[in-house]
């Protein structure tokens, strides 16, 4: 009975062989759609999640990146309070296999800078007067500390504070192929920069291989730069603030803002309406019933810019909140500076019954 039944399907194909076929697409086609409605429904909560990837590279270091276009930013923080010296090294190995170095020479100069974002251009520039403070120039330096992994005491301060002196270049420097080998270099940031939420001047850092070391060792050897800024993060956290977890210019999907603190009240979150759009899943659970989350509303004197209010309250047990944004669908945002200009969480209001 079962084979007659079979039999009867075979010659039913043969009679009607492009509808089957039709159908059958029809059906592996809604298949797809299906499991693609339900990946892209789930994707928008998914965590974004910044990873380093192995780049192949020859010469590397801890804080620039291949430079082709884009240059990356680097906001570091710190608690302390005065200068800051961050070491910037520059390796002949792949940052995350220093077992296989280089295997020839590579010839290359360093340079650091100190530049301010140029609003109209989306430039760094390098600055032209003297940066002071209080009628004192601020303290701007480079220094080589290490060379060849051996600390070297006798390197001078250079100033990027001075007039003329801006920007200082080291000219003749050298990783020896075969051994796994770093330079570092210091640079320094003025306390009153440190003490600042948003920077103001920057310190851009590069490594340029000569074209004999990229011909030795071929395409493992190429520009290194990057944009490096810093600021005082709170040593004692009171009430409510918020910052974004993504600390580069990267161009990432996604970008989360955490929002942590004690005690009641209300804080404000507010973006660029042109270029992202907040999740909507935090909406819906935050701005639905539960009510902790107003509507948009436009903010004065910025156009394209909303704003929605969170009630916080650390006693019912949420201390922390992770509101991630989206490049809107017309965005124009393409990571060329601090995605923190464009998203910000702003006027904490401790709740009455907090300050009686």
């Amino acid at each position: 009975m079962m084979k007659g039944y079979i039999k009867k399907i075979y010659k039913r194909i043969l009679k009607y062989p492009v509808t089957i076929w039709m159908l059958i697409s029809i059906l592996a086609f809604s298949g797809i759609h299906m499991a693609f409605a339900a990946y892209n429904g789930t994707a928008i909560v998914k965590r974004v999640v910044s990873t380093q990837v192995s780049s192949n590279s020859s010469f590397s270091s801890n804080y620039m990146e291949v430079y082709s276009t884009n240059i990356a930013v680097k906001n570091l923080r710190t608690t302390n309070e005065g200068n800051f010296v961050c070491t910037v090294t520059v390796c002949n190995y792949d940052q995350l296999d220093p077992t296989s170095p280089a295997k020839a020479l590579i010839d290359y100069s360093f340079k650091a800078e100190l530049v301010k974002y140029n609003d109209s251009t989306g430039q760094y520039d390098v600055v032209t007067t003297v940066q002071k403070e209080n009628d004192v120039p601020k303290t701007f330096y480079v220094q080589k500390i290490m060379d060849d992994n051996q600390a070297m005491p006798s390197d001078p301060q250079h100033s990027l504070n001075s007039v003329g002196s801006f920007s200082y270049t080291y000219s003749s420097e050298n990783l020896e192929g075969g051994n796994t080998l770093r330079d570092a270099y210091s640079i320094c940031f003025d306390a009153a920069e440190v003490a600042k939420d948003v920077p103001d001047l920057f310190i851009r850092v590069s490594a340029t291989p000569t074209q004999e070391s990229i011909q030795r060792n071929g395409s493992g050897v190429t520009n290194l730069a990057s944009v490096i800024s810093i600021a005082q993060g709170r040593t004692v956290e009171t009430g409510w603030h918020g910052n974004l977890q993504e600390l580069s210019t990267t161009d990432y999907d996604g970008y989360n803002l955490i929002i942590e603190g004690s005690g009641k009240g209300t804080i404000d979150i507010l973006w660029d309406s042109s270029k992202f759009t907040m999740n909507p899943v935090f909406v819906s659970q935050y701005g639905g019933t539960d009510g902790k989350l107003t509507g948009e509303s436009a903010v004065s004197g910025k156009p394209g810019w909303v704003m929605r209010t969170l009630t916080v309250d650390s006693a019912t047990g949420d201390n922390r909140y992770v509101v991630q944004f989206y490049k809107a669908v017309s965005g124009t945002y393409t990571g060329p500076e601090f995605p923190s200009k464009y998203i910000k969480c702003e006027n904490y209001v401790q709740d009455s019954d907090e300050t009686s």
